[in-house]
């Protein structure tokens, strides 16, 4: 098959170089930017997921991989192939001649001009290194997901590899019906409908490794604690748990501004896990995560102390806990208004307007619906719809107020039921108004944000905010009745309704720790610390 042009005419001159014995060390940059020219043809790379890996990226996960001489290395999204000549390098200077080399690396691809593009880049890698032009018959065209031929199942010592990430929350990149119903028909019940892909890769990755086998591939960040991806995850460290995790961060890709890690499965030789960062080259070692409970690891390469609860009484025992609908965020829509002197309607409240123990209406202006607000009033018709006035009933009375993207919990408590809510925003009723304040303290505490870091980083717009779920906060462990915790009521109510100094900010983290039993300096520390760059 004929190559794109612009990578035909580098890869001509390469070979023309090549034969006449001209080419040095410098070769191996040259091929690895084939990928880059071929990355260039592509019309949109957001519909297909397709990025493509600087070498030095290969180079490095390849290195994490431990890949050596004789191994079977796949590659089941394969690209322009930089991973396998990253392992093709590795395994040459591991003393492994050519032909095995070749011989030894399989890879698999949807789009036949990438393919073509990596069975040219490994020929001429081949041409440089042992003076022969082999063949890659075992570079394929086919979907990874779908199409893998059957005798590389469980015979890879290494699968390694950037799958497309395609999530599926966005019309671009969502499946269409017949490939769900493939990729469920593939995959069974670890197969839900919000997965990503590159998600339903590791899964591939795991059968086609074999026993003492490794995989290594490049996902999104928040599939660490995605809840579409909690079975997948549960499933992962069942059969080849997660050992170590490559933090990529947001600056691995030149075309897409998006988080990535590289979760390492491997057979553990001890209970012990390497969080590698690959912006500072820093190693830290921590215990392994329990199943599935991979965010808990990137919480710890952000800096978040790890804490443990008692789950004896969560959240969702006290209280309901609620995501507003997409009817209400439309009929809200349709109602909003700037508020006039002495408005009595009720105040809309948004994202924008939650801060931790503060509600900034009238102080901000808010974007809602296409327009800005600084003091955005809901008028509401005398008969609104039913479903509507059900939600009003519900929403018009005291509760709190959480905003869904943030470092640590930005709460509001709403003690007269004035706010309506729109969509991300989660309120907590309590089941007695009563406890409004003892739950205010609670959810707001060091403790309760560490601990949603654990199950959920990564999941935010970056490595460093979590995407905070009703369900998520409906399991969250409440400390046992204590004078501390009635403390740390007061002092809530004290922080909402008065100006907070730091002392007081600092007394409400220490009561709360000893209400939660983690009394710790560090959790301390970096909660006051979150907390006043939220009130900078």
């Amino acid at each position: 098959m004929a190559l794109p042009l612009t990578v035909a005419k580098a890869a001509n001159a390469l070979a023309k170089r090549l034969e006449a014995g001209g080419a040095g060390e410098e070769i191996l940059q040259e091929l690895a930017e084939l990928g880059r020219l071929r990355q260039k043809d592509l019309d949109d790379y957001r519909t297909n997921g397709a990025v493509f890996t600087p070498y030095s990226v290969a180079q490095e996960l390849v290195r994490e991989a431990g890949i050596d001489a004789g191994d079977i290395v796949c590659d089941p999204s394969v690209g322009p192939g930089v991973f396998l000549l990253a392992a093709a390098e590795q395994k040459f200077h591991g003393g492994e001649s050519v032909p095995s080399i070749i011989d030894s690396l399989r890879g698999i691809d949807i789009d036949p001009l990438t393919i073509e593009v990596a069975r040219t880049t490994l020929r001429l890698w081949a041409a440089w290194r042992g003076k022969r032009w082999l063949a890659t018959d075992k570079l394929i065209v086919g979907d990874g997901l779908l199409d893998v031929p059957a005798d590389w199942y469980g015979g890879c010592d290494v699968v390694i590899g950037n799958p497309p990430f395609l999530g599926q929350l966005k019309s671009e990149t969502a499946r269409d019906s017949m490939r769900a119903k493939a990729l469920k028909e593939r995959f069974g019940d670890l197969y839900t409908a919000y997965i990503d892909e590159s998600m339903l890769f590791l899964l591939l990755g795991v059968e086609l490794s074999s026993a003492n086998g490794t995989v290594v591939l490049i996902v999104p960040a928040s599939l660490l604690g995605a809840d579409s991806s909690r079975p997948a995850r549960e499933w992962i460290d069942d059969q080849l748990p997660l050992k170590d995790l490559w933090v990529g961060g947001r600056s691995v890709f030149d075309v897409a501004a998006v988080e990535v890690v590289a979760p390492i499965l491997k057979q553990r030789q001890d209970r012990n896990c390497r969080i590698i960062s690959h912006e500072t080259r820093e190693t830290i070692e921590v215990s392994s995560a329990t199943a599935g409970q991979w965010s808990r690891l990137l919480a710890v390469a952000n800096g978040t102390p790890t804490v443990t609860l008692a789950a004896d009484v969560t959240l969702g025992d006290q209280a309901s806990v609620t995501a507003d609908f997409r009817d209400a965020y439309y009929w809200l829509a349709e109602r909003v208004q700037e508020a006039d002197l002495q408005d009595g309607r009720p105040k809309l409240a948004t994202v924008g307007l939650v801060d931790p123990f503060c509600f900034k209406h009238g102080a901000v202006n808010t974007r809602f619906a296409k327009q800005q607000f600084e003091r955005p009033v809901i008028q509401i018709e005398d008969d609104p719809p039913p479903k509507l006035m059900k939600w009003l009933e519900q929403k018009l009375q005291p509760k709190l107020l959480i905003a869904t993207q943030t470092r640590i919990v930005e709460c509001y408590a709403d003690t007269k039921g004035e706010l309506l809510p729109s969509t991300p925003l989660i309120s907590i009723i309590p089941m007695k108004e009563t406890q409004l304040w003892h739950l205010m303290a609670a959810v707001a505490s060091p403790a309760a944000s560490a601990w949603l870091a654990s199950v959920a980083a990564g999941t935010g717009l970056s490595q460093t905010t979590i995407r905070i779920r009703a369900s998520l906060l409906t399991d969250l462990p409440l400390p046992l009745p204590s004078e501390s915790w009635d403390e740390g009521a007061h002092l809530a109510r004290q922080m909402q309704e008065e100006q907070a100094d730091e002392h007081i900010s600092v007394r409400f983290g220490e009561v709360m720790n000893q209400a939660y039993d983690t009394a710790s300096e560090e959790l301390l520390s970096w909660w006051i610390s979150e907390f006043q760059k939220k009130q900078a």
